[in-house]
């Protein structure tokens, strides 16, 4: 299954709704740029095109700290 997505595309498809809902939820949890780099990977996402695709999420994820997503 393609997880990929862009915020700006709209097939009105349920799956496609739920994979951007679930990647939003996700992406707007993380709390290390080590969760984000593994949530984009997960939705198949590329690192290189994700401001330009995700630009609000790009921007929360801009003043998280670069650490693994599993420190303590």
């Amino acid at each position: 299954m393609d997880h990929s997505m862009n915020e700006q595309e709209d097939d009105g498809s349920a799956t496609s709704q739920r994979d951007s809902s679930s990647f939003w939820l996700t992406m707007s949890t993380a709390r290390s740029m080590a969760e984000v780099r593994s949530i984009l990977s997960r939705f198949d996402v590329p690192e290189d095109e994700f401001a330009d695709r995700f630009p609000s999420l790009a921007k929360l994820a801009q003043g998280l700290p670069d650490e693994s997503a599993h420190s303590t």
